[in-house]
């Protein structure tokens, strides 16, 4: 397989992103000057181990600032944490149960009291839209506040007990326009000499179908074979490289996007389907993020 060159001319790399992008999109999408554009991260892990959390304050959370997160995996090909987040608008998630003090929480479940009160609770609604589960969403602009009002600490121990009953999807830091999105999603975002070369992982393999036939015109050799680690089956993907769900469907978190007003534009999964990330449209109402 071809080593990864650099690309001399910076609009050569700019056309063969262009020609993959439309392959991966299933044609170009039609042209809104208007339209902006963003990528989502989820993962199961994440929500598992989310608190305590050291970049859990209410100034993080708020910052505007995007900033890397401390990695908790290792390096390997492929990794969310070469990103940058935006945790103003990343979105969390509050479990119905966990806001109503019902089910495992409250003074007779096994959870226990939860780590806020009525009036923390209150405030939330006031600034958070409900998805078709009826659990409670926030961006991370809204939330740093109310937690430093309400005196709610996510870095302290107490908050482990929050796990998978508050949950995230973190917004990945692009400029707004669907081709930085794309190339965020796809980890080519830091140019050609930074591809995943077939050397870097174990197993080389075929796309799943029909992404190898797809990706074939893709005019750039080191790209395409980049592209082809992240178009694997599911299966092939369980360990390493991903899995593209295409641009109709994404398992994960969905109810959370269509609730602030996302539509999907392209979607991929990792591991055992443990996590994923899509490219959305975001809203086009004024002064929704």
């Amino acid at each position: 397989m071809p080593e990864t060159a650099p690309v001399a001319d910076p609009s050569g790399w700019d056309a063969a992103l262009a020609n993959a992008f439309e392959i991966l999109l299933d044609g170009q999408p039609a042209v809104d000057p208007a339209a902006r554009h963003g990528v989502y991260y989820a993962s199961d892990p994440l929500d598992e181990f989310l608190f305590p959390n050291p970049w859990a304050t209410p100034d993080a959370l708020s910052g505007r600032e995007p900033r890397h997160l401390p990695d908790p995996d290792g390096e390997y090909p492929f990794s969310p944490w070469a990103w940058r987040f935006d945790l103003s608008e990343s979105l969390f998630r509050f479990d119905a149960d966990l806001l109503a003090g019902t089910g495992p929480w409250g003074d007779g479940g096994h959870k226990g009291p939860r780590p806020f009160d009525d009036a923390f609770v209150a405030d939330l609604r006031t600034v958070s839209s409900v998805d078709e589960a009826g659990e409670v969403l926030v961006h991370g602009a809204e939330l740093g506040p109310l937690l430093s009002r309400h005196g709610v600490d996510l870095t302290n121990k107490e908050s482990k007990k929050l796990n998978t009953w508050l949950t995230v999807l973190l917004r990945v830091a692009t400029d707004g326009t669907l081709t930085d999105a794309m190339r965020a999603a796809t980890f080519t975002e830091r140019g050609p000499e930074h591809l995943v070369s077939m050397h870097d992982i174990r197993y080389a393999c075929s796309a799943d179908e029909p992404w190898e036939e797809g990706l074939s015109a893709v005019t750039h050799p080191a790209l395409r074979d980049h592209l082809r680690m992240l178009c694997l089956t599911k299966e092939r993907a369980r360990s390493e490289g991903g899995f593209y769900c295409g641009t109709g469907y994404w398992p994960w978190q969905t109810e959370v996007l269509d609730a602030v007003g996302c539509s999907l534009v392209a979607g991929w999964g990792f591991g055992e389907s443990q996590a994923g990330t899509a490219v959305v449209r975001l809203p086009d109402t004024p002064g929704v993020r």
